[in-house]
């Protein structure tokens, strides 16, 4: 799974969730060869410190980003603002 961010949402940035099957030297990996998450190098910037958590409640199932980074955020959660850019 490739995690990236990239600007748009409703807070000026946002967070991508796609299956990704190719990689690049500059990526970043964590976790085991059979879980493993990719990030770009880029979004490796403002994903730095965060947490990647997985939720399964009756009727929704979602990857949620705790972002340490973020200055705000939107009420889905999708969607947030660095803290050093002006909010």
């Amino acid at each position: 799974m490739r995690i990236s961010v990239q600007g748009g949402g409703c807070s000026g940035f946002e967070y991508k969730f796609n299956i990704d099957t190719s990689t690049k030297t500059s990526d970043h990996h964590i976790g085991p060869d059979h879980a493993k998450v990719v990030i770009d190098q880029t979004s490796a910037l403002y994903l730095n410190d965060s947490v990647l958590d997985f939720t399964n409640e009756i009727g929704s199932q979602k990857f949620i980003i705790n972002n340490p980074n973020a200055g705000a955020s939107c009420g889905c959660g999708n969607s947030f603002v660095p803290s050093d850019l002006p909010i």
